[in-house]
């Protein structure tokens, strides 16, 4: 099976965090720029500073690496940090166009 990792952050931390899911076994991801819907203004939530602008890294997975990309995301880029990223993971029913098989090695 297949699970889709969303990692919604701060703007300009997703990059970052794509990096340390690739050192971890992810082969790709898309990121996506938005706004938050809480305020154009940075609020303070729970003592947490919101900024509105975040990012989406969005990064579909095999099931067995689940786990490990959303940890080595989610320790350097969590809730705890600058980032402020929240990570969850979906099932994915079906798909078209990805494949988990071996890279071709470059010539």
């Amino acid at each position: 099976m297949q699970s889709v990792i969303l990692f919604i952050c701060n703007h300009g931390y997703a990059y970052e965090a794509m990096a340390e899911a690739r050192k971890a076994g992810a082969r790709g991801g898309t990121i996506i720029h938005g706004r938050s819907s809480i305020s154009t203004e940075k609020q303070k939530f729970f003592g947490i500073t919101i900024h509105p602008e975040k990012d989406i890294l969005m990064i579909v997975c095999l099931d067995e690496q689940r786990q490990t990309l959303m940890k080595a995301i989610t320790s350097k880029y969590g809730v705890s940090t600058d980032a402020r990223g929240l990570c969850f993971a979906m099932q994915v029913e079906d798909s078209i166009g990805f494949s988990f098989e071996p890279l071709p090695l470059d010539k």
